[in-house]
């Protein structure tokens, strides 16, 4: 056998005279040929006719379509940003219509505490032959149901949000919604505030001149914190009637009055606590008769006695007589 030649393949020398750039004709074209085929051919025709190359960017047509398009743009953009004459007017007329409203059930809550206190005048004479027991019992029930306005010495507190917080929860829970919203008062946070004012041993709570009783509820809608589904306006007064200095301690020392001093020093709620030596708290205006009984007439008491002794039981029916109302919200 002959000796084996044994071949090392070598590559293909380039070409010489290659461009670098020779894969990337596409871009070499549109670069040193910037002018379509076409047009280039159309200008070689106007030129050979003596016209020239191009008709221009300056003919007067293209400055009319160039206004005209301009005008376009500027009007529409003036009509989307300009709102809507007809939603305006109906919005005017929305907020017309609540504030007529809520200033008619104001006229209508402040006529019926009027008519309450006649109908207590009218009371207290027709029980004027009666026990004193039961009078007393009665004007308990008065205060612990919150069908009568009471005054005293007690305590201010004031809710507000944080500087420049605005916005509203999605659930109304605190500390649950997004980080620019964390300076916002929920109405979770009034519960446990005031639920801690009940406990620190208050005898009468308002909010917003809203009484608080057995059947009271704090809730939230949208922007606004509802206290006997009524909506109220920042900021939130809570109106508390017992000792200023026991209650400062006592509520100091409860888990609402921890949660308020957290609201105010990780969030920046704005919350203050006034001692005042005279403070009104109003009677409630949603108190409704359950059921009543008419007690048996006593064999000495005349017939009108007997007929205005059952009137105040009807009348003093109303409601719980827990004085310190539960303020969660209930479904």
């Amino acid at each position: 056998m002959g000796p084996t030649s044994h071949r090392t393949a070598t590559p293909n020398p380039t070409p010489s005279g290659r461009r670098p750039d020779e894969s990337m004709t596409l871009l070499t074209s549109m670069m040193e040929r910037p002018l379509d085929p076409g047009y280039a051919a159309a200008a070689e025709r106007r030129v050979a006719e003596g016209l020239p190359s191009s008709t221009g960017t300056r003919t007067a047509t293209v400055a009319v379509a160039a206004v005209v398009t301009g005008l376009l743009l500027t009007l529409g953009a003036v009509a989307l940003r300009a709102p809507s004459t007809s939603a305006a007017e109906a919005k005017v007329q929305l907020v017309s219509q609540v504030e007529s409203r809520r200033s008619a059930v104001e006229r209508q809550e402040a006529n019926l505490r009027t008519l309450q206190e006649q109908v207590d005048q009218l009371r207290g004479r027709a029980l004027g032959q009666t026990s004193s027991s039961l009078q007393t019992r009665l004007a308990a029930l008065d205060v612990a149901s919150g069908a009568q306005s009471m005054q005293g010495k007690g305590l201010v507190v004031v809710l507000d949000n944080a500087p420049g917080a605005d916005g509203t929860s999605a659930d109304g829970n605190p500390r649950t919604s997004s980080e620019d919203s964390d300076g916002i008062l929920y109405s979770r946070d009034m519960q446990v505030v005031v639920n801690g004012l009940w406990e620190a041993g208050a005898e009468a709570i308002s909010v917003n001149g809203q009484r608080l009783t057995s059947r009271s509820a704090i809730r939230f809608a949208g922007d606004a914190i509802l206290v006997n589904y009524r909506p109220l306006a920042r900021p939130y007064t809570i109106t508390v009637l017992g000792d200023p200095d026991g209650l400062q301690v006592e509520f100091a020392e409860t888990a609402g009055g921890a949660y308020a001093r957290a609201l105010k020093d990780n969030y920046g709620i704005r919350v203050s606590m006034d001692a005042r030596d005279d403070l009104t708290v109003p009677a409630a205006t949603s108190l409704t008769v359950r059921e009543a009984t008419v007690p048996a007439p006593a064999s000495s008491a005349p017939t009108p006695s007997t007929s205005s002794s059952a009137n105040s039981s009807t009348a003093t029916s109303t409601d719980s007589t827990s004085p310190e109302p539960t303020s969660e919200n209930s479904p």
